[in-house]
């Protein structure tokens, strides 16, 4: 199926349906005569919005069936502690386990322009939710895809998912990705913690636009999945952003040099 991009939402997920259904509402979507898995085809100027009968996450093979620049999964987001969040990341696997969705030490192509313009719309819609946080999330979780891919996603508490606002923030942060692309310098980020925040900051400030990031959890890393940070990117950055106090100094010798071997410019951030 061809269009501009694609986003895909989810019967397996209440905050995914929503967030269809609020773009069906109010962004324009009108439905089609094509079917994708059973499920009517929606169209908004080339982005076709779609519906599947499965977890986003273990969505394999999709990509194969789409002809797109990107794909948006719009998502519901859990937190174990309970934190309301808007949240915006890459897909992937820094490591072998793969028990949700995608490939043990694969990672999915991605693009630094639409996470960055999803973050920005984010941000600027967090201000009419009151106790919610917006930021990016490293890459984890699938589906392994070779097109791009980005997942957007609210909630935290399961109480949450329901929530029309956070899920119309959602909705019009899935479009921005698609419609208003925005690249700063590309770059992937290494370091810190699961929810990114010196990255968040640094996109948020103008300065960087990130694709890929692996976490200090994920470390060490080989070289090939350092690799893969920047090959699995459509801009390819070839700036390296370190979080310096978010890695153990042994960690970060290992990743000094691994990162001057593949010839990218290393930018030292706390």
């Amino acid at each position: 199926m061809k269009g501009r991009a694609a986003i895909l939402t989810s019967t397996k997920d209440t905050a995914s349906i929503l967030a269809k259904n609020i773009l069906l509402e109010n962004f324009g979507f009108k439905e089609t005569d094509w079917r994708f898995d059973g499920n009517p085809v929606f169209v908004k100027n080339d982005i076709l919005l779609l519906t599947l009968d499965m977890p986003l996450i273990h969505a394999e093979g999709v990509d194969d069936r789409l002809d797109v620049s990107l794909i948006v999964a719009v998502s519901r987001h859990v937190s174990e502690k309970g934190i309301r969040a808007l949240l915006t990341h890459p897909v992937g696997n820094w490591g072998p386990d793969a028990n949700q969705g995608g490939r043990a030490f694969k990672v999915s192509k991605t693009s630094c322009a639409a996470l960055t313009a999803s973050l920005i719309t984010l941000y600027e819609g967090v201000g009419s939710l009151y106790g919610w946080s917006v930021g990016l999330e490293v890459t984890h979780h699938g589906p392994f895809s070779t097109k791009p891919l980005i997942f957007v996603e609210f909630g935290g508490p399961e109480s949450e998912l329901n929530n029309a606002d956070a899920a119309e923030v959602v909705a019009a942060a899935a479009i921005a990705a698609i419609e208003r692309p925005k690249l700063l310098e590309p770059a992937v980020g290494f370091g810190g913690g699961h929810y990114a925040p010196l990255f968040t900051k640094l996109t948020l400030s103008g300065e960087y636009s990130f694709g890929h990031m692996i976490p200090k959890y994920a470390f060490p890393i080989t070289r090939n999945m350092a690799s893969q940070a920047f090959e699995m990117s459509v801009e390819k950055p070839e700036v390296a952003v370190v979080d310096w106090k978010g890695i153990s100094a042994t960690d970060r010798q290992a990743l000094q040099s691994m990162l001057e071997g593949l010839e990218k410019r290393v930018v030292k951030k706390k």
